[in-house]
């Protein structure tokens, strides 16, 4: 029997067992690799299967501000302990209208946490950054210092073997349900195994709800999401060289630079919520979410937003759309808590903006399960699981 764990090898939950093996032995990951057709796939999914997430300090909330500059803080230490790059320091530029308050917001809590920021009016954002069209009007919020893109790919790999290296057993399966038995909690999977361990977390994501892994229903609402995809090709990637990743105030659009990807070509990425996001009702609804290509309409409209903000990208002749899901919670930030009497907890809800805190939302997970407070000088009564 294992002393803890963890369901989930995704960002939450593989950045929860590296830290819980780094605490104490007997700690299991568990969760299926990444399927290598996902057309033909018939198991659950994960939104790290993609090559670039914007990463930055400053945030216009104290909670994902202060989560964020944590996990970067030790991004480079999980590359050390796995031997594995995962973070690119293109820097990060927000942009809105004069006044903007997400920007002003952004800027105050960057500067509370020390984050190398610089303001920039309109001139300094053309300066900066020719290859931009923007607005007579428009501010810019600059970071640079480790502010940049992740590969939620390469990290979910770099925590896995970190882990793995500090003692943890991973466990390539996927997890059917979930149940605290006398003396333990134990966890059935797909393959007809059945794992005994004496915490459970549950780090499950968008699926989590769906699946019912979790004794008591989170009240998550989840939204199938669609990506468009520029590939950047010749004179163009000279052009955007210098781009950092992007984000944009008014449409919450963000927009990551050229990142090359497994199949050896460079794309541009962007990704916006919309109102006509879909919200799966069951498991099948959000599985078959992920084996298509999402919406048609997304392409058109995104893929005019990115020529509007970057001209050059009128001379892209390859675009396509991917498919990732968000998890929201009923009070925006992170659910990190117990859903039992205190041997089977949650780390679930990632709000849009998991990935750049997932190695902080991990730790406190595994705090959670090994009985230590979150010692972060910010509210975290939002994280409490919602009472029936």
């Amino acid at each position: 029997m294992y002393r803890t764990l963890v369901i989930g090898r995704g960002m939450f939950g593989s950045a929860a067992a590296r830290h819980l093996s780094k605490m104490s032995d007997g700690v299991a990951l568990l969760g299926p690799d990444e399927p290598l057709d996902r057309g033909a796939h018939t198991g659950v999914f994960g939104s790290h299967y993609d090559e670039g997430r914007m990463t930055r300090a400053v945030d216009p909330h104290p909670f994902w501000a202060h989560a964020a500059k944590r996990s970067i803080d030790r991004y480079r230490e999980i590359e050390n302990e796995s031997g594995l790059s995962f973070f690119t320091g293109s820097g990060y530029l927000g942009i809105g209208g004069a006044g903007a308050e997400y920007l002003s917001k952004s800027e105050a809590m960057g500067r509370q946490l020390g984050a190398d920021i610089e303001r920039l009016d309109t001139a300094g954002i053309r300066e900066r950054f020719p290859f931009l069209s923007v607005n007579d009007d428009t501010e810019g919020l600059w970071e640079g210092g480790d502010a940049g893109h992740v590969s939620p790919r390469s990290m979910v790999l770099a925590q896995t073997k970190a882990a793995a290296s500090h003692g943890a057993t991973i466990i390539n399966a996927e997890a059917q349900s979930v149940r605290a038995v006398t003396g333990a909690v134990e966890v059935e999977t797909s393959d007809g195994e059945t794992h005994r361990a004496e915490r459970v977390l549950i780090a499950t994501g968008a699926f989590t709800d769906l699946c019912g892994l979790s004794p008591t229903s989170l009240r998550l609402r989840v939204f199938g999401r669609t990506v468009v995809l520029a590939r950047i090709e010749g004179e163009i990637a000279e052009t955007l060289k210098t781009m950092p990743t992007m984000g944009h105030a008014e449409t919450g659009a963000y927009i990551l630079p050229p990142i090359r990807y497994p199949d050896g070509q460079t794309y541009l990425k962007i990704g916006i919520g919309t109102v006509d996001d879909p919200e799966p009702e069951s498991l099948a609804d959000l599985k078959n979410w992920f084996k298509s290509h999402g919406s048609e309409s997304n392409l058109l409209e995104f893929q005019r937003f990115l020529v509007d903000l970057i001209p050059s990208l009128a001379e892209c002749r390859h675009w396509h759309t991917d498919t990732c899901a968000v998890t929201w919670t009923h009070t925006g930030l992170p659910l990190v808590d117990y859903v039992d009497d205190g041997r089977i907890a949650v780390a679930v809800g990632g709000n849009g903006k998991g990935a750049k805190c997932s190695d902080e939302i991990g730790r406190m997970g595994a705090q959670l399960l090994a009985g230590l407070e979150w010692d972060c000088p910010v509210d975290t009564s939002g994280m409490k699981v919602p009472a029936l």
